[in-house]
């Protein structure tokens, strides 16, 4: 599968190869009836180390349906910056889903579904068994926009270089329960995905994603010229309407061209 989709897309990076490969896979229905069976994502996350998250699907990784939207982005990150051996960029996407299409949806069930993919330098020491963050070169994490946050908001509560000297994180409503495995699910690997569903409506004035940066080896352990180095990753957003009657691909195609999305760099 990797290298049919190499093969018609010889652009494309592997680690967004892989991020395809991921981003097509649906659970079958005896997966999905374990999963949705515990309100406990933590107890969700131990049955996807089991099982994966689903067969994967040639046809899914190359095409967008009418009622599924695919949206992918390549990019390269300095995740730390010599000066203190900090964190460095943050990457922001305003994800193109116009407004009005959302709004005309209404309850309409949709999913929105992420998949983060990058590739890691490890670092097999004794003390790597316990702490992924010796064993990690570095890591990331994707964050979207909760309900009623508004833009400077989330960026304040993503990423303290946002924060004026002395403020606090902000407060903001807990995590969203709509996601499939949620927020402790993606703490470790270099692969994350995670699938919200709810009302296409719930979605209104919540298109900022952000890939940030976490802890690894590369920051506090490495020479200053292996903490200056940058990683690439891949991003696959897809939203998708449950019901296969529904067309959100015209819409979106219509209003804005479908661009490739293009990161917004803020220092950490």
């Amino acid at each position: 599968m990797a290298a049919q989709i190499q093969a018609q897309h010889p652009e494309y990076w592997p680690e967004t190869v892989r991020a395809m490969m991921v981003h097509s896979a649906e659970w079958t229905p005896a997966m999905l009836e374990e999963l949705t069976a515990t309100q406990s994502k933590r107890a969700r996350y131990a049955m996807v180390r089991r099982f994966g998250y689903g067969v994967p699907s040639l046809e899914r990784a190359l095409a967008s349906a009418n009622n599924h939207v695919a949206l992918f982005a390549q990019a390269e990150i300095q995740p730390f910056k010599r000066g203190g051996r900090k964190f460095n960029k943050c990457h922001y996407y305003t994800l193109p889903i116009p407004p009005n299409l959302l709004e005309g949806l209404g309850n309409e069930r949709v999913e929105l579904k992420v998949t983060l993919s990058y590739f890691i330098d490890p670092n097999p020491g004794l003390s790597a068994n316990v702490d992924p963050q010796r064993y990690q070169s570095h890591g990331m994490r994707f964050d979207h926009q909760r309900r009623r946050e508004t833009v400077a908001r989330f960026k304040q509560r993503v990423n303290t270089a946002e924060r004026p000297r002395g403020m606090r994180r902000p407060t903001f409503e807990g995590a969203d329960p709509n996601w499939m495995l949620g927020e402790d699910s993606i703490s470790a690997g270099s692969l994350h995905c995670d699938v919200w569903t709810g009302p296409a409506i719930d979605l209104l004035d919540r298109d900022t994603l952000c890939v940030k940066p976490v802890n690894g080896w590369w920051r506090n352990r490495a020479s200053l010229e292996i903490c200056n180095r940058k990683s690439r990753y891949a991003l696959i957003v897809t939203l998708r309407a449950l019901n296969p009657d529904v067309d959100i691909y015209t819409p979106i195609r219509t209003g804005i061209g479908l661009p490739v999305p293009v990161p917004i760099e803020i220092e950490v």
